[in-house]
């Protein structure tokens, strides 16, 4: 295969600035192997009531993948592959199935019609009622650990939830992100107001008590204002993120390197995205990195922080020959300053 500008188009809401120009070529990709994931019971006890899990067995017997392979066998895609083969199409599953997620947002409610405590889940079904998922096995468990300070913490200093039919101020939603090399928690906690001013003295008072109940789970807490009426949970815009404690940034493993060895940590804040599945999208990025020629020149579209891009980068330094150069593309504003703190870190 010849040395070519090789395209990584991964997420949505971004921008290729006009003046960069490529050279496509058709990849032809290896199979990933066969996973057996695919038999272990989920055995979740809120699987009949949550709706975040369509399955809870046989996972890659659903109709959305049916629905890839019904594409990815299509005529016009196979035109277009360089030696078709059936088992290039093979489902697996990239990580375990329980306990993968370590990055969850979760709606808030009041916990009684006196809003005195919060209740954490996801809303029901065609609905924007809480369905509270305290034992949830895909969880990281240190998610479930934050949930319950945070159930408690709200009790005790009665903090108010955001009440969407009265419209008044309060916790609206949380995101919860586990660093996996530590376990801590970043903790970021969404209300319903204008400006930081206008979460006091509630927002400190929570702060405490969540300190208190459990010092050593938190690796960061910041507070996001978003008094929008839509169901976004984030607002645009710096102003409305408020760091309260903690350092910065978060930091991940670069896939395929050796931390010993100074080759690379992902840097994250709350403020980028980041997949909720890290030990899958780790499989990922190496399998992609494997495709990559060394010597090309390669551009990562939707590039959030870099991680497909830099994991390319790496893996052909070290294994065959470096690329020309790496260019990375997303709109997201706080994407820069993460990559920039991950390439002084390799």
């Amino acid at each position: 295969m010849n040395k070519a500008t090789i395209l990584l188009i991964v997420a949505t809401l971004s921008y290729l600035p006009s003046s960069y120009s490529f050279t496509q070529q058709t990849v032809s990709v290896p199979a990933l192997t066969t996973s057996t994931r695919d038999c272990q019971p989920l055995e979740c006890p809120h699987f009949k009531t949550c709706p975040g899990c369509i399955t809870d067995q046989r996972y890659t017997n659903v109709p959305i993948i049916d629905s890839a392979k019904l594409y990815f066998s299509s005529s016009s895609v196979q035109q277009k592959t360089i030696e078709p083969r059936d088992d290039f199409y093979e489902t697996v599953i990239p990580s375990s199935v329980k306990g993968w997620r370590t990055q969850a947002k979760l709606a808030v409610q009041p916990k009684s019609k006196w809003g005195n405590g919060c209740l954490f889940g996801l809303y029901e079904r065609k609905s924007h009622n809480i369905v509270e998922i305290p034992e949830c096995v895909v969880h990281h468990p240190n998610i479930n650990r934050a949930v319950d300070v945070l159930t408690r913490a709200t009790d005790t200093v009665k903090t108010p939830a955001w009440k969407e039919d009265k419209g008044t101020d309060g916790l609206r939603y949380v995101q919860l992100s586990v660093e996996r090399t530590t376990g801590k928690v970043s903790m970021t906690l969404v209300w319903h107001a204008g400006n930081l001013k206008g979460c006091q003295p509630h927002l400190a008072r929570l702060l405490k008590e969540c300190k208190r109940l459990d010092k050593d789970l938190f690796h960061s807490i910041w507070c996001h204002t978003n008094e929008s009426l839509g169901n976004a949970i984030f607002a645009r815009g710096e102003k409305n993120w408020h760091p309260m404690d903690g350092p910065e940034f978060m930091r991940e493993v670069l896939p395929g390197t050796d931390v010993e060895n100074r080759q690379g940590l992902l840097h994250f804040t709350p403020m980028v995205f980041r997949q909720g599945n890290m030990d899958g999208f780790d499989e990922i990025a190496m399998h992609v990195a494997r495709t990559v020629p060394g010597g090309s020149k390669v551009c990562e579209l939707y590039a959030g922080v870099g991680l497909l891009g830099l994991t390319a980068l790496t893996h052909c330094a070290k294994e065959s020959e470096p690329l020309q150069w790496l260019r990375c593309s997303d709109e997201n504003p706080a994407n820069p300053r993460c990559f920039k703190r991950t390439v002084n870190s390799m």
